[in-house]
């Protein structure tokens, strides 16, 4: 009978001695050995027995034994972590992409410690003992973390194999590092590929020593085998920073690619994201990918966040090799969503980002761009945010697949996903409509969504039922929710209902009407937050109960008529709702947000507007330095105030509170404020006039209960 032959998963492991009761050798180059049907192989190497297993075309170390049988292979049992260890820490690549070769050299020196190593015993013991060592000390090898050991033998258990630090070339001759993610069975896979100033390690970050090599592979191991109840909302379902993960997508017959932009981790350069340069990079990196071996050159982006907002800007590219796009919560417009929205600066948060996130990711040898000093030095929509120094979307150039969702009601992320969906010239398009915490959704409520998405553009496989074209997260209050379909955004059959504020006598809570007021009347509050510290001075108004359910959807739009002492004045304008004293909250998973029902600030200055671009439910500001319309104290002005569009059913009961308030402080968004020009706000008073010809008002989307 001829033998069958067989290799590793994890190897290939080549120069390893095998024996079984019909055959017997040393695996040769591609790590192969031979067996026959029914029979049982032992490996060695020289004198030291590393284990045994029932013979079969695919084994890993995993699979070995003592004697006795192993049964299921198990990465956190203690001989298994040991001989794993052992076995993988005799090859000289971090990744084993070659495997392991086991010279002359190497069996002789572990033939010779062979009596001194034992695989039974706990891992601590194994690392510590003499022979063990000795081993890697006269090789001169590098003994692997248990930590490290377990995950490669647990990608292998799932088809995995990785490439670390692939070198991407670049137009200008420099290049960009990348991690390959592929099945083990040679062929060719679709890509999923993302380029990042994250870093590629677990989690988030850069591998730049050895002791960042064994923290990243010590949570990715814990991420694997223990509760993530501990992690962070936004990191406990994501292998790395709100992308693809390869424990889910190379099973599924996937190439995930992670790639460093310049200046992260080893890539050369200079960190500057958001910038032309960062897209010709990324356009490099996806037709770099369509030409390697094991891609089919269908490329799809696949990301949250950063990593989503990215993708639109080297989709307007249209690299050819680029088939689909999933820029999953996602910022547009530089200049509104990722620095000034309603024309306030972004501050605390940007310069957190900066220096945590991407700081923490940057390569030491390579400069930054002054991120943070250009945003502040460009306090208007000018050609930096088109191109001189970020980049803004150009939907209009766009017209491959996409797969896009809003992360509403957040400080960020919560309107690029609607103007995507209602300006793409992409004929197939699909809006999801999350919650403000979107790494839940991204990785559970609509992971299967995203799979059908990419089968479809990228595997040509037709799901079952053609996808609805929006789906939205109805949120019901106290973290309750339904998914609800419907054909277009803004949802057809919207209504768009007109309430009029009225303001309350001596500076007591307002009223909310169908119909305004015929008087004039105004609610008068101080624009100095020093004056009603730690609480925030503001003008309120209140709806009666609810006499029936109401069902909200869409683009929500305050117009607020003002005054102030002072030159200029912020609005921040929040929409609650109220269950007798209490507040409802609307956030569906965790962290709960502190986000209202939704919310919109507006420097009055700033209050321009854009005829063309401006619709009947979305003011469209023009931020241009040209319009600018400073106060003079006492003028009264109309602003119209942009509020992100949500979702909400209000219950029968409820109603609703506005807020109009000078700062963005005491119930705001997140922890990190936009800012505060002390300027034109100390010793300042605001004034919100309501009724007759300066009718305040909200105006709500209310959608019918059976909407498609």
């Amino acid at each position: 009978m001829k033998p069958l032959a067989g290799t590793f998963l994890d190897g290939p492991f080549v120069g390893l001695g095998y024996r079984t009761p019909s055959q017997e050798g040393v695996t040769d180059d591609a790590g192969t050995f031979l067996y026959l049907p029914g029979e049982t192989v032992t490996f060695s190497i020289g004198g030291l027995v590393i284990g045994s297993a029932a013979a079969a075309t695919h084994l890993t170390l995993g699979s070995l034994h003592d004697g006795d049988p192993a049964g299921a292979p198990d990465v956190t049992r203690p001989d298994t972590v040991n001989r794993s260890r052992f076995v993988q820490s005799l090859g000289r690549q971090t990744d084993l992409r070659d495997g392991v070769l086991i010279d002359k050299h190497i069996r002789e020196v572990v033939d010779a410690q062979a009596e001194g190593i034992s695989f039974a015993c706990d891992v601590e013991s194994f690392a510590q003992a003499d022979s063990v060592r000795a081993v890697f000390s006269e090789t001169g090898l590098r003994f692997r973390g248990a930590a490290e050991a377990r995950n490669h033998l647990r990608r292998a258990l799932t088809g995995i194999k990785v490439l670390r630090d692939v070198r991407v070339p670049t137009r200008d001759g420099s290049y960009l590092l990348a991690d390959v993610f592929r099945p083990i069975e040679a062929g060719n896979y679709p890509v999923l590929l993302r380029q990042s100033v994250y870093g590629r390690a677990f989690r988030v970050g850069s591998i730049l020593s050895d002791e960042d090599l064994q923290a990243s592979e010590e949570r990715e191991a814990a991420w694997h085998e223990e509760s993530r109840d501990g992690i962070f909302a936004y990191f406990r379902h994501s292998e790395t920073a709100v992308s693809a993960n390869s424990s889910t997508w190379v099973p599924r017959g996937y190439v995930v690619v992670r790639v460093d932009s310049r200046g992260v981790g080893r890539t050369p350069g200079t960190v500057d994201p958001f910038s032309v340069q960062e897209s010709l990079d990324y356009y490099d990196a996806i037709e770099w990918a369509a030409q390697q071996p094991w891609s089919d050159g269908k490329v799809g982006l696949y990301g949250g966040s950063y990593n989503a907002t990215i993708q639109w800007n080297v989709a307007s590219l249209r690299p050819p090799s680029l088939k689909a796009i999933a820029p999953l919560a996602s910022d547009s417009d530089a200049y509104r969503d990722l620095a000034y929205t309603g024309g306030l600066f972004l501050n605390d948060y940007r310069t957190w980002w900066f220096t945590e996130m991407v700081g923490g990711a940057k390569n030491p040898e390579s400069d930054t761009v002054d991120f943070v000093g250009g945003l502040a030095g460009h306090p208007w929509d000018d050609d930096y945010y088109r191109g001189a120094g970020l980049q803004s979307a150009d939907f209009s150039s766009i017209d491959i697949p996409v797969l896009t969702a809003v992360s509403q009601t957040a400080q960020i992320h919560g309107r690029a996903g609607f103007e995507a969906f209602a300006q793409l010239k992409s004929p197939d398009k699909q809006l999801l409509v999350w919650d403000a915490e979107y790494a839940h959704h991204m990785y559970l409520d609509s992971q299967s969504d995203i799979e059908a998405f990419f089968d479809r553009h990228l595997k040509g496989v037709e799901p079952d039922r053609a996808p609805s074209p929006v789906r939205m997260v109805m949120r019901t209050g106290d973290g309750g929710s339904e998914w609800r379909d419907a054909a277009e955004w803004p949802v057809p059959g919207t209504e768009y209902r007109k309430l009029f504020l009225d303001a309350g006598a001596d500076g007591g809570v307002g009223g909310v009407t169908a119909e305004p007021s015929a008087h004039i009347a105004v609610a008068e509050y101080s624009a100095d937050v020093r004056a009603s510290e730690p609480d925030l001075p503001m003008a309120v108004f209140e709806t009666a109960p609810f006499d029936t359910d109401v069902e909200l959807a869409g683009h929500f739009r305050a117009t607020v008529w003002v005054a102030s002492t002072s030159s200029d004045a912020d609005l921040y304008v929040s929409v609650r709702v109220m269950d007798g004293d209490r507040e409802v909250p609307f956030g569906t998973h965790e962290p709960n947000p502190a986000a209202p029902l939704t919310w919109g600030c507006l420097k009055v200055s700033r209050r321009a507007l854009d005829p063309e671009l401006s619709t009947e439910v979305r003011p469209y500001h023009t931020h241009r330095r040209e319009d600018a319309q400073p106060l003079s104290p006492g003028d009264v002005v109309k602003a119209e105030v942009e509020l992100l569009p949500a979702t909400g059913r209000i219950a029968a009961g409820r109603r609703l509170r506005i807020e109009i308030s000078p700062a963005d402080r005491k119930g705001a968004t997140s922890a990190w404020a936009r800012a505060y020009d002390e300027s034109y706000h100390r010793d300042a008073v605001n004034r919100v006039f309501t009724g007759g010809p300066l009718a305040s008002s909200l105006t709500l989307p209310v959608i019918s209960r059976r909407a498609d």
